[in-house]
């Protein structure tokens, strides 16, 4: 019914915009391509702009502290993302690192780049952007 009503509106030769969107009730989810200020991509840019690096070849046993201890040495540490399974908490085998400091990154890349932890060989490289 409200189609036909726009449709007959046009043709009457009333302007197309005269039908005005609907009204968002108080507290309704905005979608962040159109809220207000910053734009919806800003905290994804802001993370794939720090340098962050790729740890994979770890241990199923492997924790977030175990990881802290092991690259808090090369400088200070602003995200540690250790993927994990759902189900049921075990590690997934790989982790993202991300440091205040590129120098410190590097640091940490190059040092523990085929370093044995454990019973097993870490590969360290420099995570690729989101998305891509």
């Amino acid at each position: 019914k409200q189609w036909y009503q726009r449709r007959v509106a046009i043709t009457a030769g009333e302007e197309a915009n005269s039908v005005k969107p609907p009204t968002r009730a108080p507290g309704a989810y905005v979608p962040p391509s159109i809220r207000k200020g910053e734009p919806a991509d800003s905290q994804t840019r802001q993370r794939d702009e720090n340098p962050t690096i790729r740890v994979s070849n770890l241990a199923e046993e492997t924790c977030e502290k175990d990881l802290q201890d092991l690259f808090k040495p090369f400088g200070p540490v602003s995200r540690i993302y250790l993927a994990k399974d759902k189900n049921t908490g075990i590690s997934k085998g790989f982790a993202y690192i991300t440091y205040n400091r590129r120098e410190s990154a590097e640091s940490a890349l190059q040092t523990l780049h085929r370093f044995r932890y454990g019973h097993l060989i870490l590969q360290v490289e420099w995570a690729k952007p989101s998305g891509s």
